[in-house]
C-alpha cells in the first residue's frame, strides 16, 4: 500500500513539473493558436471551451490584455458579471488606456443596474478613445435610464455621425438591457428624432414604431419637435398622429 502510496505522489509530482515546464517554455506562436482558438469557440458560443483556450493562452502571458478581456466576455456572456468584472479590471490594471476595457465595465455596471457608474466607465472609454461608436450609443442609453435626455440626444446624435448602421450591425447592443419606466420609449423615439433631422423618414417610422410597441403615447411631441420638421407632413409620420 505505501509503495502505491509513493508512486502516487511521483505521478503527481511529474504532472505539476510537465506543466511548469510547458508554461515556461510557451511561445508567443503557442499564445496565438490558444487565443485564435477561444475566438474561435467565443464566436461559436461554446464559452467553455472559450475558457480552456484562455487559460493556456493566459498561462504563457498573464499580462495579455486580449486575452483578459476577452475571458471578461465570456462571463458575461453567461450573466457571470462577478467573474467578468474581475478579467476587465484586470485589463485596464495591465493597461490603463484600453479603452474597451472600460467600455465592458461600463456594460456590467448597466447590467446591474448601476447607472451613474456604468456612465462614468463609458466616459471614461470615450476620453480614450473618442471615436469608439459603441461608447457614445452606451452612453445615450445610460443617460435616458437618468433621464438626461438632452445629453443622451448628444450622444444618439454623435453615434449616428459616426456609424449610423451600428444598431442594425449590433442588434444585441439594447438586448438584455434593464431599462426603468420610460426610458426604453424615449430611447426609441429620440432615434426617430435623430433620423427624421437627417430626413430619413423609413428609419425614423421604424424606430417610432418600436417606441409605439414599447408603450410611447406622447405623439404631440411629432408636432413639437424641431427635428420632425421637414418630415411632419409625410403620410408615413402622419399616420403617428391620428
Amino acid at each position: 500500500m505505501k509503495r502505491k502510496g509513493l508512486t502516487l505522489i511521483m505521478i503527481i509530482a511529474l504532472l505539476s513539473t510537465a506543466c511548469l515546464t510547458a508554461r515556461k517554455q510557451g511561445s508567443e506562436t503557442e499564445y496565438n493558436e490558444h487565443l485564435n482558438a477561444a475566438i474561435k469557440y467565443f464566436q461559436q458560443e461554446n464559452y467553455f471551451l472559450a475558457r480552456l483556450e484562455l487559460n493556456q493562452a493566459l498561462r504563457i502571458n498573464s499580462k495579455s490584455v486580449r486575452a483578459n478581456n476577452l475571458m471578461g466576455l465570456t462571463y458575461f456572456k453567461e450573466g457571470n458579471y462577478d467573474s467578468a468584472e474581475i478579467y476587465f479590471q484586470r485589463a485596464i490594471r495591465i493597461d490603463p488606456g484600453y479603452a474597451t476595457g472600460y467600455l465592458n465595465l461600463g456594460a456590467i455596471y448597466a447590467m446591474r443596474e448601476l447607472y451613474p457608474k456604468a456612465r462614468e466607465y463609458y466616459e471614461k472609454a470615450i476620453s480614450i478613445s473618442p471615436d469608439l461608436t459603441a461608447g457614445y450609443y452606451s452612453l445615450a442609453t445610460i443617460c435616458f435610464q437618468l433621464n438626461d435626455k438632452e445629453q443622451g440626444l448628444n450622444y444618439l446624435k454623435k453615434g449616428l455621425e459616426l456609424n449610423p448602421n451600428y444598431l442594425e450591425e449590433h442588434p444585441e447592443a439594447l438586448a438584455g438591457l434593464p431599462m426603468r419606466g420610460s426610458a426604453l420609449t424615449d430611447l426609441y423615439f429620440n432615434f426617430a428624432r435623430v433620423f427624421a433631422s437627417r430626413g430619413e423618414v423609413e428609419r425614423a417610422v421604424q424606430y417610432l414604431k418600436k417606441a409605439q410597441e414599447n408603450g410611447f403615447k406622447n405623439w404631440k411631441l411629432i408636432e413639437e419637435e424641431p427635428e420632425f420638421a421637414a418630415i411632419r407632413d409625410n403620410p408615413l409620420i402622419r399616420e403617428f398622429l391620428k
